[in-house]
């Protein structure tokens, strides 16, 4: 077709320099022909649509970390809508309460006891939650109006994951106009240029805006535009009347004063003197240059008449100036930081800016490749309509790209010194967003953080890292002052500000004070990857330690004598059972949930292992050695499954979207087909009566689950539902709505499928299902620090490349095949189908 035609030759002017693509617009542009045909090996890591986004599920992402933005690709009107990590609603300590969990606690496991689990729950609701948290915040948007002129024509917008690079490519009145996006993380701006191919042809007007009523845009010298605001000091997310219902205006003072009046009519978003003029401060600064044509400006907005081409610089900042430190009182300058970034990139041209963002960005990237199968024909078709046949399973190319989408959202949202990935990643458009865009620690952050170490990013867990580290500062003050206990502990939620405390709500969701055990897997597995030992001693170690003392003071014993938590919860679940009446109800609350242990148990048996590995702290060592034997066990209920409370109750919600008690599966591993089968079974009855549906991070949390019991079908089958039901047209997951958790759990499902290390070997294509019969990959990564790359025929593995990056000894399985043998730094080691080692 001519279309087709038309876009491939497009394809390959945006990739050329500036200058070149103006040799092409003198009449050679026939020359491209030639070449037509070289970008099919590209073409498999591209998004693509042949129409402008309509919505924001539609609009594509770019990101360094820090900057975030949605991009629409639109011919009249364009849109980038803007997010920085660190804006937020709120400050240190805004939603702190006066709680007494541990003066308490006598009282609410005496009503477990007597199996009243409905009144603790209503009596944790009541007595123990604190305040609702801050909102992750938009910052503005960056608009281009085009006057409207002729019919588009072969349009095409796309992301390219191996330079993440985003492009816009129409014809209009014979003239093709393209334009070209990116974020740079070595110069921390937002770049866009913007040209037409035939001289004097590019004009539009340009615009900066804010959903915030503070924000003000003005131009700024001959060239630029200013956008700056304050957020708002607070952001609620409940609604007035159902914090009134339950009595809680207290928790709320610049919404309610002491009598539970309201201050500010039916506001639940405050800004400036409403709220006591708290709030974090914002800028965005944009600069323009043109070749050609001349710059006009009116109304706070530039136009650009006539030009050949043109390239905007937009850099942006907030006053955050760390977790505990008050933005308003304590800020930094963000216009002072957004001149000294643009000041910086200003020494280099667009072809330089452009060549240091791609070799940063694949510096990371390229370390690992997948292939599935062979060439596509599915990929000649825009991603919108691949992901409407995704159900079918015929598209392993889709998978591919799937999985390196994934790894793209890594790189773009999460860079050592930014914040981490919350639930929409560092995209939202909303004041107050879903679940207000939180860390939400029962599942959701660590999810994200699942493909880090395996898929060779692990640079990218730094945030992680330091937001744990952060945490336990006031970890340490609600152990202490909350609970009456030692070490450090945190909630199901937290925020930018690190506050550990319980949120709102309702118990079933809030009382959950087992992420700083879950946090600390992460810590450990991180050593188990790259086994740096400064790294233990000096970061993981303290905090996996607070985090021990904490639980060793909470567990108690159980009318078994076994040792369990006194007050717990499944996360986000209910149970059925029979009061002491006679009644049928309802609760959350019990003792010793199946998670609960599962994480403990994990907590404690890494924390003796890291201890040993340093020879530090015999005496806690021995405590612990002494602790972990008298740990409830996981139970097998009547129907052969992993029982989620100790107690066999009757479950109101038999598919419910958290799987919580197969923690030990995975990412734990407690539970493995080879060393714990009557384990292994019973997680499999779990997750048959659990079903395939469920919300998008559920389902990747499945095709995890799948792939530890090395059930590739299965596993392949949830990856289908995945793709299908739970991905929007821009290849995001939705819960719904949007939240990004689910493209990073189904990421590290698609490594769990090919290669596994948990369980004290490495094991190759471990979940391989039918439909991927033939591939490759290289990069993948094991914990003992090993580089693995693989390919496979027919469904056979025919070669497998090891690299030691550690020097560590290697156990290497395939099927029944197990060999072992030593390595040394930075050896490579060759093995055919059979394991058998080629020199």
């Amino acid at each position: 077709m001519v279309i087709q035609r038309r876009l491939s030759v497009y394809v390959l002017v945006w990739m050329l320099p500036f200058s070149v693509v103006h040799l092409f617009a003198d009449g050679q542009k026939d020359l491209l022909t030639s070449v037509e045909g070289n970008l099919d090996n590209e073409s498999a890591l591209r998004l693509w649509y042949d129409q402008p986004a309509e919505k924001w599920d539609e609009a594509l992402p770019l990101g360094n970390g820090r900057l975030g933005a949605m991009v629409f690709g639109g011919t009249t009107v364009e849109r980038f809508q803007l997010n920085e990590d660190t804006l937020y609603s709120g400050y240190p300590g805004y939603r702190d309460q006066p709680l007494k969990i541990g003066e308490t606690l006598d009282d609410v496991s005496a009503m477990i006891a007597r199996r009243q689990f409905a009144e603790a729950d209503q009596f944790i609701t009541r007595h123990w939650l604190g305040g609702a948290q801050a909102c992750y915040q938009p910052l503005g948007d960056l608009y281009l109006d085009f006057e409207p002129s002729g019919q588009i024509v072969d349009y095409r917008r796309e992301l390219d994951l191996a330079t993440a690079v985003y492009r816009v490519v129409y014809r209009q009145d014979e003239v093709v106009y393209t334009r070209e996006a990116f974020i740079s993380h070595p110069d921390q701006v937002l770049v866009l240029r913007l040209t037409a191919d035939t001289p004097g042809r590019l004009s539009f007007s340009v615009r900066l805006t804010s959903p915030h009523p503070t924000a003000r845009s003005a131009v700024e010298g001959p060239s630029g535009l200013r956008l700056s605001g304050q957020a708002p000091g607070a952001a609620l997310r409940r609604t007035l009347e159902w914090v009134e219902e339950k009595n809680e205006t207290y928790k709320y003072p610049l919404l309610w004063d002491e009598q539970g009046n309201r201050r500010h009519g039916d506001k639940t978003v405050l800004y400036g003197a409403e709220a006591d003029n708290e709030g974090m401060f914002f800028s965005a600064h944009l600069h323009i240059q043109m070749t050609g044509g001349r710059l006009t400006s009116e109304s706070g907005a530039l136009t650009i008449h006539d030009a050949d081409a043109a390239e905007l610089r937009l850099a942006a900042a907030t006053s955050f100036n760390g977790f505990n430190k008050n933005p308003v009182r304590e800020g930094i300058d963000p216009a002072a930081i957004t001149n000294q970034r643009l000041q910086a990139a200003g020494r280099y041209s667009y072809a330089g800016l452009r060549q240091r963002h791609i070799q940063d960005y694949k510096t990371l990237f390229d370390r690992v490749a997948l292939q599935i199968g062979q060439a596509d024909s599915e990929v000649s078709l825009p991603t919108d309509q691949r992901i409407a046949l995704a159900g079918q399973g015929r598209d392993p190319g889709l998978m591919a790209l799937y999985f390196q989408f994934g790894r793209y959202l890594m790189i773009a949202g999460s860079h050592s010194g930014t914040q981490p990935l919350n639930l929409q990643g560092i995209w939202n458009p909303h004041i107050i967003p879903p679940w207000a865009s939180a860390y939400t620690m029962n599942i959701n952050t660590q999810m994200n953080y699942w493909p880090a170490e395996v898929t060779n990013l692990s640079e990218c867990f730094e945030p992680l890292l330091r937001l744990t580290r952060e945490l336990a500062v006031d970890g340490r003050q609600v152990a202490r002052e909350v609970y009456g206990m030692n070490g450090w502990v945190a909630h199901h939620n937290t925020t930018i500000w690190r506050c550990a405390q319980p949120v709102d709500f309702v118990a079933r969701t809030a009382f959950w004070p087992l992420s700083s055990g879950w946090l600390c897997q992460h810590l450990y597995d991180h050593y188990l990857f790259n086994g740096d030992v400064d790294y233990l001693r000096n970061q993981a170690w303290p905090l996996m330690k607070g985090a021990c003392e904490f639980y060793l003071d909470w567990l108690v014993e159980d009318d078994d004598g076994a040792l369990v938590t006194p007050v717990s919860t499944s996360p986000e679940n209910v149970f059925s059972y029979t009061d002491v009446e006679g009644g049928r109800r309802q609760a959350s609350v019990c003792q010793g949930a199946t998670m609960d242990m599962a994480i403990i148990r994990e907590l404690f048996a890494n924390t003796l292992q890291a201890a040993e590995q340093l020879n530090v702290e015999p005496k806690f060592r021995r405590k612990l050695r002494q602790v972990l034997p008298l740990l409830k066990p996981i139970q097998i209920g009547k129907q052969g499954q992993i029982l989620e409370w100790q107690e066999e109750f009757d479950e109101p919600s038999p598919t419910h979207r958290h799987i919580s008690h197969l923690y030990g599966l995975h990412p734990g591993n407690q539970i493995t087909p080879r060393h714990t089968p009557e384990l292994a079974a019973a997680a499999q009855k779990t997750l048959e009566t659990r079903g395939d549906g469920g919300t998008g991070w559920s389902k990747a949390w499945k095709i995890n689950f799948w792939a530890r019991l090395e059930a590739g079908e299965r596993a392949h089958r949830m990856l289908c539902e995945l793709l299908a039901g739970s991905t929007l047209p821009n290849l995001l997951n939705t819960h719904p709505p949007f939240q990004i958790d689910g493209n990073f759990g189904g990421t590290a499902g698609i490594a769990e499928m090919l290669l596994h290390s948990h369980a004290g070997e490495v094991v190759l294509l471990p979940a391989l299902p039918s439909a991927w019969s033939a591939g490759s990959f290289k990069g993948l990564r094991a914990r003992g620090g090993f580089d693995v790359n693989i390919d496979w025929q027919a469904g056979k593995m025919t070669s497998a490349r090891i690299v030691s990056l550690r020097g560590n000894p290697l156990t290497l399985r395939y099927g029944d095949i197990v060999v072992t043998c030593d390595t040394k730094l930075g050896q490579t080691l060759t093995f055919d189908a059979n394991l058998k080692h080629i020199p």
